[in-house]
């Protein structure tokens, strides 16, 4: 890959420079191989001021470790205006991942033409053309909340910023820099219903609109296990926001109630990123949100019913963080041991870094942290394991997933005004490990929402098909565990989004499942042995 992202900052400081840009895995022509998609920004002058913007990224996975930069007449090579985020998802049903951009003043809704490489725009005839407040849309995330078959959209916005309302701020040395959030009024969302030939905004019949927010982050999640999905949204200096699914259409903010409005303390949190996992076994998947420098990132155990904690300084995931400023965040199991672990990309917003805290820098160091399996975690800090993860760079978007499809879990991180990167998981542990692929038919396409429950060695494991989460980016979708020790796999059951199950039954570990509701194992996909391993967890390819 060679791709280069831009803020197009000329000391301007325009704050719409602050937190681009996403980036994806898909395999938008099912040919089991992830291909990646980067969001370019470019200059962040007014769009009647640009004349030649670059261009986002489609690379396609040649499935030999390479990729080749395909968006050279895919309908995506052309100005898309200041990109922030990228959500994936079939929105149509039709076996393709289809692609929503969010960029300053203008959403995209791209088509994918069964697999070609071609993405038809199709944003004004599916009902999405129209421009939110002043269109500082983020994060976005496709998710089925009223389990209809047909994925819906949720669209986080910032604050209704223009180049008119900007405001010139400086450091306590009288030094131009960004201005700090508080200065920018909050915004409401967007849900749109997916009525199969468009959207439809139903976000103030759904009491979406009752609340603002700086939202940065969006995840879809069953939080207190009634079979509907809500939203939780993490905000910038706002309150997060937990929106119960009433199963009527409707949603109710419930996020004080659950306890993941603010930190332990009761205080506001930058809220940038979201990871979701089961990361303790106990069947239920808690949220992390990353913050910002002089803030712990925040860990909320799920304590069933809707209800959760924060256990950020318990599980040792506080401290260590303070002087980093996190965007991406994921939950990723990178030893196969069975425990999800976390994957976090840091870089700040303030040139100078923050002055509340001395050891805070621009460029920052990613970090990688641990899971013990006793709810604490251990951040890994030896060079020699971290390789270029110890690099630093101001990132902002992150990915997780398999992308050259030996069993182990790699990243793709989107860095502001410099390359992206793409790391190689290259743990040798030797540790057994398994993925599904989701294939709805009742329930829609994608199979989201879809929860497993895999028994293997006497070790149960919870996961579901992931919709929405890390930061302006879209992970690889498809279910993994690891499996430790175990040889053998006694059981997967899996529950569709419409209530159906299916029961798997003595697997072999090491494979990529394809399976479809309602049927069970359909297929496979493509596996690379992985003996030869180095001995780093992680290092750029």
């Amino acid at each position: 890959m060679n791709f280069t992202h831009t803020t197009g900052a000329t000391g301007k400081f325009y704050y719409i420079e602050n937190l681009p840009a996403g980036c994806a895995f898909l395999d938008y022509d099912n040919d089991g191989w992830l291909d990646i998609f980067l969001v370019q920004s470019g200059p962040s002058d007014p769009p009647s001021q640009v004349k030649d913007r670059p261009h986002c990224a489609l690379y396609h996975n040649n499935g030999d470790g390479s990729f080749t930069d395909v968006t050279a007449g895919s309908g995506l090579d052309r100005d898309l205006g200041y990109g922030y985020g990228i959500a994936v998802g079939d929105y149509d049903n039709d076996g393709y991942d289809d692609l929503f951009l969010t960029t300053y003043g203008h959403n995209f809704l791209f088509h994918n033409e069964k697999g070609t490489g071609k993405f038809t725009d199709v944003t004004g005839p599916m009902g999405l053309g129209k421009v939110h407040s002043a269109g500082y849309a983020t994060s976005a995330a496709f998710g089925d909340y009223d389990n209809d078959g047909r994925l819906d959209l949720y669209v986080c916005y910032y604050a209704p910023w223009t180049w008119q309302t900007d405001k010139t701020c400086r450091d306590r040395q009288g030094r131009r820099d960004y201005c700090a959030p508080q200065i920018y009024d909050p915004d409401t969302h967007r849900l749109y219903h997916n009525e199969g030939s468009r959207f439809v905004d139903v976000s103030e019949k759904a009491g979406i609109t009752k609340a603002k927010g700086r939202g940065l982050a969006v995840a879809f999640l069953d939080a207190d296990g009634d079979g509907r999905q809500d939203i939780f949204v993490a905000n910038d200096l706002t309150p997060n926001m937990l929106w119960h699914n009433n199963g009527n259409g409707t949603f109710t903010e419930t996020a004080s109630q659950a306890g993941v409005a603010f930190s332990e303390g009761g205080a506001l949190m930058a809220g940038m990123g979201i990871a979701l996992a089961d990361y303790d076994h106990s069947g239920r998947e808690s949220l992390f949100v990353s913050n910002f420098s002089g803030m712990p990132n925040t860990l909320y155990k799920n304590l069933d019913g809707g209800l959760f904690r924060d256990v950020s300084v318990l599980s040792g995931l506080a401290l260590p963080h303070i002087p980093f400023l996190a965007f991406g965040c994921e939950f990723l199991d990178y030893d196969a041991d069975g425990w999800p672990d976390l994957f976090i990309a840091n870089g700040h917003v303030r040139i100078y870094g923050d002055p509340n805290v001395t050891e805070a820098t621009y460029k920052e160091r990613k970090q990688l942290f641990h899971n013990a399996g006793n709810g604490a975690f251990t951040e890994i800090t030896d060079p020699a394991q971290l390789g270029d993860l110890g690099v630093p760079t101001v990132a902002r978007g992150l990915a997780v997933g398999d992308y050259d499809n030996d069993g182990r879990l790699d990243a793709l991180v989107n860095n502001q005004n410099g390359p992206a990167q793409l790391f190689r998981n290259a743990d040798r542990s030797g540790r057994h490990w398994v993925r599904f692929k989701t294939i709805g038919t009742k329930s829609n396409r994608d199979g989201l929402h879809a929860r497993f429950t895999l028994t293997a060695g006497g070790v149960k494991q919870t996961a579901t098909v992931r919709a929405g989460s890390s930061y302006l980016s879209a992970s690889d979708r498809r279910v993994y565990f690891g499996l430790g020790t175990a040889t053998t796999i006694e059981k997967v059951e899996i529950v569709w989004p419409n209530g159906g199950r299916d029961l798997l039954q003595n697997l072999t570990p090491n494979a990529s499942y394809i399976v479809t509701e309602g049927r069970g194992v359909t297929g496979r996909q493509p596996t690379v042995e992985s003996h030869a391993r180095s001995a780093a967890p992680a290092q750029a390819q």
